[in-house]
């Protein structure tokens, strides 16, 4: 039985969590390094939610043109984190379903709050 360690690290600033051990076929990951990558993974769905949200808002997209914006933005959020884990999310997570799901319907609300709110102030006032 041959055990060793093996780097497991998303980053998102200075984050990198190094806890997954590896035994020949079988890979077991870290519930501390999974649990740390969806928390990361929700905090870029907030950030990109009130960021994509604040751009329709000024940009006057209303309607279901603005919830496409929103789905486009986390679309496109889900193939860069994919890309910026060399296209192995094997790694990161359980499922690929986690990252193109994690904090979508958390993040819609944020995105319709800052969406109304800009679009108030912008196209309104």
């Amino acid at each position: 039985k041959q055990w060793y360690q093996r780097r497991v690290a998303i980053t998102a600033g200075i984050n990198k969590f190094e806890v997954t051990m590896t035994r020949k076929d079988k890979e077991a990951l870290s519930a501390i390094a999974l649990q740390s990558n969806h928390v990361i993974l929700n905090y870029c769905r907030t950030a990109l939610s009130a960021i994509s949200g604040s751009v329709a808002g000024v940009l006057g997209l209303y309607g279901f043109h603005g919830f496409f914006f929103y789905i486009f933005s986390s679309l496109l959020m889900s193939v860069l984190l994919i890309g910026k884990a060399k296209f192995t999310w094997q790694k990161y997570f359980l499922s690929s379903w986690d990252i193109w799901t994690t904090g979508v319907v958390g993040g819609a609300s944020t995105f319709i709050l800052f969406w109304t709110f800009l679009y108030g102030l912008v196209h309104v006032y």
